[in-house]
């Protein structure tokens, strides 16, 4: 079972040798690794055409943001199973994708397989901030802005075919509404696996800063809104006392260890 992975990214020449590093040394055989650059101008494209034995595909061109550049990257693809993996994050561990291959051949059923992540520091990496346990999302949830980790989820073609692609008219919650056609739209068959996937650096698009914030929340308000799912600005900004709450729980059941 081929495995398409793709990464979208911009400028990051100080973080996307840990990600190509990261999908190289997983055990599963069958890998596509395609790399879609929005013409960076920092030398991460020069650093890619450096290890482009270690990635099976490269494009650089501008693109109309992230969203964009996933769903370039998926048409390129070609892949039984398709993954994103974002330049600043990184798979957990090198068994990541033979445990999601596994998954998929056990269960023909499956549309979706999802998995935990966890949020460390940008700078220091060992610092972990904060986990998504995919495992005890609910669809329900949606409509308070949560959804599970998008780097540690991963769709058959098939399904994606069904589903679409990603809505490029959003800045930084194309993600979130993804996830929407997936659970309340066409209600794809997933399954958790219950295991961390992907380490995640904080700092992204979505996890930036206030305006970040600000900004995707309506964002995810005008995605529910598009599907019909009663949501409100209140509802919405709930997520962020409950993640800052999350994050100092997870903070302090480690320094308890």
């Amino acid at each position: 079972m081929k495995i398409s992975i793709i990464t979208a990214t911009y400028n990051c020449i100080s973080v996307i040798g840990d990600c190509i590093k990261s999908v190289k040394i997983q055990t599963h055989q069958d890998i596509e690794h395609l790399i879609i650059d929005g013409s960076s101008s920092d030398g991460t494209l020069k650093l890619l055409k450096k290890n482009e034995n270690n990635f099976s595909k490269i494009l650089s061109e501008p693109d109309k943001g992230i969203y964009d550049a996933l769903n370039k990257g998926i048409s390129l693809s070609s892949g039984d199973v398709i993954g994103i993996l974002h330049s600043d994050d990184i798979f957990a561990d090198k068994k990541v994708l033979e445990s999601v291959s596994k998954i998929f051949h056990d269960y023909p059923n499956i549309d979706v397989v999802i998995g935990d992540a966890i949020f460390f520091d940008r700078t220091l990496s060992n610092i972990k901030k904060r986990v998504i346990r995919s495992s005890r999302f609910r669809p329900w949830m949606l409509r308070f802005g949560f959804m599970p980790a998008h780097t540690a989820t991963f769709i058959r073609r098939s399904a994606l075919k069904r589903l679409g692609q990603y809505r490029d008219n959003y800045e930084s919650a194309g993600d979130f509404e993804f996830f929407i056609r997936i659970f309340q739209t066409h209600k794809l068959q997933c399954h958790n696996l219950n295991k961390i996937l992907v380490f995640m650096r904080l700092g992204g698009k979505s996890t930036s800063g206030m305006s970040s914030y600000l900004r995707t929340s309506f964002e995810i308000l005008s995605a529910l809104r598009e599907h019909g799912i009663y949501s409100n600005v209140l509802l919405i900004f709930l997520r962020l006392p409950i993640k800052w709450l999350n994050q100092w729980i997870f903070s302090l059941l480690n320094l308890i260890k």
